[in-house]
């Protein structure tokens, strides 16, 4: 028992520092920093208010002797208090209600863009999607990366062993930015895998829209009920999809060239993706047997490696660097 809550002290330790440090999120430090920043801030607008009123409140009850000795000065027609500045009170009390609620909340906006609310069905979730996320989740699809139906949608699901738990909670972060999954971050589970072995990983899932379904249609056979290579992956294999494959998929090799486990695809799938390789970003490519029947890997040898790193590695996470040989 006590072994067993060391490791859960561990593991939620293990969480906080990537919640704090790897997300955007801040130190402790900085966050008592920020906070009575904020404190110092609101105080110094008080005494900005403060002085205003109190100089508008000492020449009004003690009109100096230079303005004639009474209040308003002569010349000066004051304007109506009910009028100009009523209106400009009610229009800024209005904007602070309207920051209170996120605009997903308000029931006439929501009505009118269904896809901005998790709480609406999938057939109302609507596209077109932007070029960055597809670019993402298409990349996905050739690594790691898996769907599946629910209900009239589609959705995404993304799933790392601990070992790649920062790439994960970074992918996280990526796709919630954009406005695609939860914002809950994703938690250690356990699983004991065929040998009975425990397993430490991280998952997490999009929401689903029916503007998935045709990503979904082209990926996934009926018939061979696995993943397969879309016709249309030559529009959509850019930087960032190629990026994303590598970090799910790819691996330095022992020649400090890159593999890519295409043990999935089928002979010609990865032969279309060699000439795609080079059709587009003109790297050489290599197509080596698993050792296994009818599985393949496509390499990338040290010779190309130069030029897919200048390619990719704006789109490369961190803790990936290795994968690229970036790592002195």
């Amino acid at each position: 028992m006590y072994i067993k809550n060391i490791k859960v002290f561990k593991e939620n330790l293990f969480l906080i520092y990537l919640k704090k440090t790897k997300l955007g999120d801040h130190t402790k430090e900085v966050v008592i920093g920020l906070f009575y920043g904020i404190i110092l801030f609101i105080i110094s607008e008080i005494f900005a208010f403060l002085s205003v009123f109190w100089a508008y409140g000492h020449a009004s009850l003690s009109p100096a002797i230079e303005i004639g000795g009474y209040w308003p000065p002569m010349g000066i027609i004051p304007l109506n208090p009910f009028a100009i500045p009523l209106l400009n009170t009610f229009l800024l009390l209005s904007s602070g209600v309207c920051l209170k609620y996120d605009l997903s909340d308000l029931f006439i906006l929501s009505s009118i863009l269904p896809f901005s609310s998790p709480r609406f069905p999938s057939i109302k979730r609507i596209g077109p999607h932007n070029i960055d996320i597809l670019s993402i989740l298409i990349g996905s699809l050739l690594g790691d990366g898996s769907m599946e139906r629910d209900g009239n949608g589609s959705r995404f699901a993304f799933y790392q062993e601990k070992s790649h738990g920062e790439y994960l909670l970074w992918l996280h972060h990526t796709i919630n930015n954009l406005g695609y999954c939860k914002e809950e971050i994703p938690v250690i589970k356990i699983r004991k895998d065929i040998n009975g072995n425990i397993r430490y990983f991280f998952r997490f899932r999009t929401f689903t829209y029916s503007s998935f379904n045709w990503i979904y249609n082209e990926f996934y056979s009926k018939s061979l009920n696995r993943k397969i290579i879309p016709k249309f992956i030559d529009e959509y294999l850019n930087p960032i999809a190629l990026a994303i494959w590598i970090m799910d998929d790819g691996g330095l090799y022992k020649n400090k060239g890159l593999k890519f486990s295409t043990n999935s695809f089928t002979l010609k799938e990865v032969q279309y993706l060699s000439i795609l390789l080079k059709k587009k970003y003109s790297l050489n490519t290599s197509i080596h047997k698993t050792g296994v029947i009818n599985q393949y890997n496509l390499y990338i040898p040290k010779s190309s490696l130069n030029d897919l790193i200048k390619i990719v590695k704006p789109y490369i996470h961190i803790t990936m660097n290795y994968k690229l040989n970036l790592i002195k």
